[in-house]
Order: structure tokens, then sequence, then C-alpha cells
């Protein structure tokens, strides 16, 4: 992680130096600057010239005398604090006593040092100054750093919680305001399990209960919680424990809001359901009918020959076809909800043998194991094949491999391919280049990706046949 650049160099020190004697400054900085080739010095003799460059330069020290005539050094201080509280201030004067030196101190010098007749004097006053400056630069990198994280978790979509071993809260980032409505004033010190739907209370004390007793291990639960204004939000909860750590002394917990997603996923399930019941009615309602006007065709046969009743046939052939396809083509667009590791190899295999490929050979060159429904998967493969046997002639060679610059496979033949100008249109429903084509088939394939979160792309094959290649699979490790 890199924190934005403050602009200001971090090797150079730069430092006014205020004397109403010029014979000072100058000895002074021609010493200072043997000391250190770090320090870039300005210098000034009238204290209102010299504010005015506290108020528009960039100063890492100030060194002022005590004794000048207008405003003594103290009160050049206080005009310093209106402008710049912490800016190092170092009192090198002439004139010193106990009384100067303590009226300094409680007015906010960072430190104070005496002129004397030694040259030793500006090796001091170069040490002092440099370790001012390092602890003021530390002190202003720490406030920027914890300035920082707070804008980043106040305007985060997450919120943290920071709670002891019994749950009560010690710590919450202002985003929770975004989300659920509390401020951090009205959290901090409640029980963090108030403000969960009594539905998933015991759910989330114990997991809750496994992270305190699992100092390793992250846990990652979903449920319910009420946000202020009455309505019930989804969150997803990782809580890791740091009740070891001094510094943190509780369970970390980072809170998502995943409302919206959950209404996503309740929609596609009402979706699926409908989209099943259709599905269940389209294939009852529509191939009982034709059924029976097919067996009349039958029976009409048996009674007189006409060519019409081919004609008949044919087009209740053409109507159980044109629904196999469209019912194929409405399953394959619901979105996938359970997946498991599926061999492609062997699923390949399988799905070459349901489909009619006359003299049409396959080669497998693949070994990988992928996360799928194998059902839905099926559809994809038996697609290509049957594509590629209606389109390349009933001799075709198909092959099967996976990818090498991404993950996922393709699906090759070396037919005579898709005319570039085409490969869009033909994962159009309906679009097919084959006149007894139904024109679903690549419809179908297309659907199938989608539903499982992947890309179908079709470009030239190495024979200058036709290549799908799907991507955005994830591979299981064998």
């Amino acid at each position: 992680m890199v924190l934005p650049d403050t602009g200001s160099s971090s090797d150079t020190i730069h430092i006014l130096h205020l004397d109403d004697d010029p014979s000072i400054t100058e000895l002074t900085n021609s010493f200072l600057e043997r000391e250190s080739e770090a320090f870039d010095i300005v210098t000034e003799n009238d204290t209102q010239r010299a504010l005015d460059r506290v108020e528009t330069e960039n100063i890492d020290c100030i060194v002022s005398d005590y004794d000048m005539p207008g405003m003594d050094g103290l009160s050049f201080l206080d005009a310093v604090r209106e402008v710049s509280p912490e800016v190092p201030f170092i009192l090198f004067t002439g004139k010193g006593s106990e009384e100067i030196a303590s009226e300094a101190i409680s007015r906010g010098v960072t430190d104070y040092i005496q002129k004397e007749a030694n040259p030793d004097q500006y090796t001091v006053l170069a040490n002092r100054i440099q370790n001012a400056v390092s602890q003021y630069r530390a002190e202003r990198e720490v406030e920027r750093r914890s300035e920082w994280y707070s804008r980043i978790l106040e305007h985060s979509s997450d919120y943290v919680l920071i709670v002891d071993s019994h749950g009560q809260v010690s710590y919450v980032s202002p985003a929770i305001e975004r989300v659920m409505g509390y401020t951090p004033e009205e959290v901090v010190g409640a029980n963090s399990f108030q403000y969960i739907h009594p539905d998933y209370h015991e759910d989330a004390v114990n997991s809750f209960l496994r992270t305190v007793e699992n100092p390793d291990e992250e846990v990652t639960v979903e449920y319910q919680s009420i946000a202020k204004d009455g309505s019930v939000r989804w969150l997803e909860v990782r809580g890791s424990s740091f009740l070891d750590d001094p510094l943190i002394n509780g369970v970390m917990v980072n809170i998502r809001d995943i409302t919206e997603r959950k209404e996503r996923e309740q929609e596609i399930k009402r979706q699926n359901e409908q989209l099943d019941q259709f599905v269940s009615v389209a294939s009852h309602d529509l191939q009982n009918p034709l059924n029976v006007a097919a067996g009349h065709v039958e029976l009409a046969r048996e009674e007189c020959t006409s060519e019409h009743l081919d004609t008949v046939a044919q087009a209740h052939e053409r109507m159980s076809e044109l629904i196999d396809e469209l019912l194929d083509l409405a399953r394959a667009g619901k979105q996938v909800q359970k997946t498991e590791p599926v061999d492609l190899a062997t699923l390949i295999g399988e799905c070459w043998r349901n489909v009619e490929t006359a003299e049409a050979s396959l080669v497998v060159e693949t070994g990988l194991t992928i996360q799928a429904d194998p059902s839905r998967l099926r559809q994809l493969v038996e697609n290509l094949f049957r594509n590629a046997v209606e389109h390349a002639g009933t001799d075709v060679t198909v092959t099967v491999g996976e990818l090498q610059d991404e993950q996922g496979f393709y699906v090759t033949d070396d037919g005579p391919g898709i005319p570039e100008e085409d490969r869009e249109r033909v994962f159009e429903g309906g679009y097919s280049s084959v006149e007894d084509g139904t024109g679903f088939g690549l419809s179908i394939v297309k659907q199938v990706a989608s539903a499982h979160d992947w890309e179908v792309d079709l470009v030239e094959g190495d024979a200058s046949g036709a290549r799908f290649e799907i991507t955005g699979v994830e591979l299981v490790e064998n």
C-alpha cells in the first residue's frame, strides 16, 4: 500500500533564522551549513518579515533570538503558534535566565539554547534542529496516515467493528452510519448482537465463539441485521481474533452490505422457478397435442395414401424439433446455482456418444477438471458438436483442447469455417446458415456460457475451420 506523497523533501531541512543582528545570523548560518548539507537557511532581522515567511513558506524549524526591538522572542513565538502550531521553535539567545527558560517552555518552545563564546554551541544547535525536525516530521506522518486511513474508512462501502470477548463494541468505523444509519457514538459500548435479526442471532453467536476459540482462523458468515430505520440488511461478516494483540485487544469484524446481491439472487431464484413452470407447461401442453396429431397421421396412412400426410408428418417432426430446442434454450438461460468439479475429457466422450456424428472424428487434447454444472455443460458441448457436423460435413474432425493463455478450453473443426462478418450473428436465436437448421444451437451455447459467467468467442481455427473458445472457466487442481 502506497500513501500519497506529502510533496516535501524528507532530506532538506528548511530553517528560518531570526536575529536583529545581521552579523550573528551570518556567523550562525556559516557554522550550521558546515554541520549539515541538508540545512537550507533563510535569515531575517525583522520579526514581521519573519512572520510573513512563516505564513507563506515551507518552514521546518525556526531559530530565534529573544531580545529584539519591537517584539521579543516569546511574543514572536506566540505569533508563530497562531499560524503554525506545531513547527519546531528553538530559542537561541544570549539573554539567558531560568525565568526566561521557564516562560519559554510553558509557552510551547521546542528547545532553549543560550549563546556562548564557544564554536561547539553550533554543533549542539545543529543536533537540536535535526532532532526537533525528525520528531516533528514523524508526528506529522503519523497524523497524515491516521487521517488517510480515517478518510478511507469513512468512505468505504464496508465498515469495521472491534468487539471484546463478550461482543461489546469498542470501536466502529464511520462508514456504519452510511450502511446502517447508526452513528459510531450510538454503537460504541453497546453489545453487537443486539443489532442482529432474531432469526440469525444464534448463528451469529456461534460464529463469534468460533472466532474467539480459533485465533488463526478467519470466520465468514452471512446474516440479516436491523438498521436504525427498521429495515433489514443482509451483511457478509468476516471475523478474526486479535484478543492477544495489545494494540487491538479484540475481535476485528469486517462487515459488507450484500443486500442488493441477496435481492438479485432472490429475483433470479424467482425467475428460475417461473421458468421451470413455463418449461413444464410448454413441454406438456405443446408436446401432447403434437403427439396426438402425429398419431392421427399414422392412423390416416392406414386408411389412405397421400403425399399431404407426408408433408404433415414432416411439419410435426419440425415442430417437435423446434419445441425441444426452445425448451433447451429456456433452460440454458437459467443462472447456474450450483457447480461441481467436472472431468472435461470424460464429459466430452459422453457428449460425443449422444450426438449423431456419422463419419465424424473426435480428438481430445485436454485433461482439465473444471467447476461447472454438468447438465448445462453437456448442453453446451453437444450443441457445438451438432453445429460442427451440420455445417462442416459428416466426415469432419472435431478437436477439443485447453487454452494456453487463458483459463478455458476450445472446440474446433477442420470444416470450411464461418465468414468473419457472420461470427457475431451465429449466436442470435433463430439464425442458421443451413436450410433445415433451427438456429438455436449456438444461442444455447452462448446462454449456457453466460449462465456460468463464462465468455464464448468464435474465431478462425488453425485448419481454417470454426473455433469456439470458452474462457473465464474456474479450473480445479488435479
